[in-house]
């Protein structure tokens, strides 16, 4: 599988709304001038959050190597029993020591709405990247 690098290897781009609403805006992602140093125990008290709101979607706190990965299982069970394989996770890869966030290129290219989506709450709920406006679409 291979990483792409978040805010390097690709940009991360938003449409939203802006003018209370009136016009189609684009917003792009960016690291804060001086982000906050994320450790484990920020990851933990994020995921603790998530399982908190959304105890059903099964996220949790990964190790691959020297990376930690923010998801959810692949698989949910059901009430009635059946499995269902969950198709809106994207897996975000932390490397503490340098301080750098992955994304696999996978995501990026087959749902790049979501992946931005998902990268925009997570890192920016860690204290590490802003929102800044960028136009108006036309």
């Amino acid at each position: 599988m291979k990483l792409m690098e978040v805010f390097k290897d690709f940009e991360v781009r938003l449409r939203g709304k802006s003018f209370h609403s009136k016009y189609d805006a684009e917003y792009i992602v960016e690291p804060k001038p001086n982000p906050k140093t994320v450790t484990i125990e920020d990851l933990q008290k994020y995921i603790e959050g998530l399982q908190r709101r959304y105890p059903d979607k099964n996220f949790y706190l990964g190790r691959r190597g020297e990376l930690y990965v923010i998801t959810r299982k692949k698989r949910m069970k059901m009430a009635d029993g059946t499995i269902k394989y969950v198709t809106d996770r994207v897996p975000i890869y932390v490397d503490l020591k340098e301080q750098k966030f992955y994304v696999p290129q996978y995501y990026v290219k087959r749902r790049y709405k979501l992946t931005c989506y998902i990268i925009m709450r997570t890192l920016g709920t860690l204290g590490v990247s802003r929102v800044r406006y960028a136009k108006i679409m036309r």
